[in-house]
């Protein structure tokens, strides 16, 4: 689907931000939260592809553990969870379970990311 400029370009990227981010609402609230914003800035600054090298000309980005975010924070276990299971609500973190040792890791959703500034572009040129 090809999109110009104008009203269609930005229902289309309101449509693409709906469907990453359910509710901008979540959003906003998860990040109000201090800790949450506090984890997610740790996990968003380990996660950034910004200096990575490729390997074998692939690029991978790395998910975060809880481990390494209370290692990071100084937060407990309990809160860092807890932020993540917001940023996850919010749509904001994409998740990688580990049955084996019984965790998840985070990284941020580039998805999200991506269609918050196609969003904010929009509006710019509007």
């Amino acid at each position: 689907m090809v999109v110009g400029r104008g009203r269609s370009a930005e229902l289309f990227a309101a449509m693409v931000i709906g469907m990453v981010i359910r509710d901008a609402r979540a959003v906003v609230a998860a990040l109000a939260d201090p800790e949450t914003l506090y984890v997610f800035g740790v996990i968003a600054a380990r996660t950034s592809k910004v200096g990575s090298g490729v390997s074998d000309g692939v690029r991978s980005t790395p998910y975060v553990t809880p481990f390494g975010l209370m290692r990071e924070t100084s937060l407990s276990r309990d809160v860092v969870e807890a932020a993540a299971g917001r940023l996850k609500r919010a749509g904001l973190l994409e998740v990688r379970v580990d049955d084996e040792q019984g965790y998840e890791s985070w990284r941020v959703s580039e998805a999200a990311l991506a269609a918050a500034a196609t969003r904010a572009a929009a509006l710019r040129g509007a």
